[in-house]
């Protein structure tokens, strides 16, 4: 679900399971997390977004957890420099090319 209000994008990520600890739920959730972080960035081509807000929660060590990740037109770097070397080391070619160019597209916004 993403919510938007003026400035703001929000999705929020509920990821179903149980899961032991923090590395459990990040290593089998990653690319779920990180596909979700750039379909947020996308927003961005709307040129009245600023903000960018991706609120996680799911059930770890049997707590409810949830967190914000927060991020701002001026954080796009985030795509090329955390997000296409993830995908280049699992070989996932096609969303590289897709974060390169949402990156370059909103170089140039």
């Amino acid at each position: 679900m993403t919510t938007k209000n003026n400035e703001i994008s929000i999705k929020k990520l509920n990821i179903k399971g149980k899961y032991s600890g923090f590395t459990d739920f990040y290593d089998i959730n990653k690319v779920k997390i990180y596909k979700n972080i750039i379909n947020l960035f996308g927003n961005l081509k709307n040129k009245d977004k600023n903000n960018l807000i991706l609120v996680l929660s799911a059930k770890i060590m049997d707590l409810d957890w949830e967190t914000e990740l927060k991020f701002s037109r001026q954080e796009i770097i985030v795509l090329i420099r955390d997000l296409i070397p993830y995908f280049e080391s699992v070989e996932d070619y096609e969303t590289c090319g897709e974060i390169h160019n949402l990156y370059l597209e909103l170089s140039s916004i």
